[in-house]
């Protein structure tokens, strides 16, 4: 399985934050795992990943794992902004996109399928397995 260059979790919980950390080190698939703690800061980054020509100091992650509750703007909030995005590099066709969240709600499944299939590539309940983790890498490491 080929290695991955970056991981972005971005979700305000820091206990989540800190298990989800742990399992995804323990599986060694990835060179950089970056954890941002809110949706405004996420944004700031993704911003600069699309748009910034040089990409050392904002690399464009191969897996983002977005949480829906958070402060602010929630995860779907975040998306349509991420929809607003130059993208003059096309970069955000690189990144997968999966919504890792504590909702339950069919209708954040639902939603998430409906409304977001152009950066949405799954749904996932919390908490992030090694098993589950590894199964998303290797059905979406391309």
């Amino acid at each position: 399985m080929k290695k991955l260059n970056l991981i972005l979790l971005i979700d305000d919980n820091d206990a989540d934050n800190e298990y989800h950390r742990i399992v995804i080190q323990k599986a060694d698939i990835t060179a950089t795992l970056k954890i941002i703690p809110g949706s405004r800061m996420a944004f700031e980054y993704l911003h600069n990943c699309f748009t910034a020509v040089d990409q050392v100091s904002f690399p464009v992650p191969d897996l983002v794992f977005l949480d829906i509750n958070m402060p602010a703007m929630n995860g779907f909030e975040l998306l349509d902004k991420v929809r607003t995005i130059p993208d003059p590099y096309n970069r955000k066709s690189k990144m997968k996109i999966f919504m890792l969240t504590g909702s339950v709600n069919p209708d954040d499944f639902k939603r998430a399928a409906e409304d977001y299939p152009d950066l949405i590539h799954g749904f996932r309940i919390k908490p992030l397995t090694e098993t589950i983790f590894l199964e998303i890498v290797q059905k979406h490491n391309t």
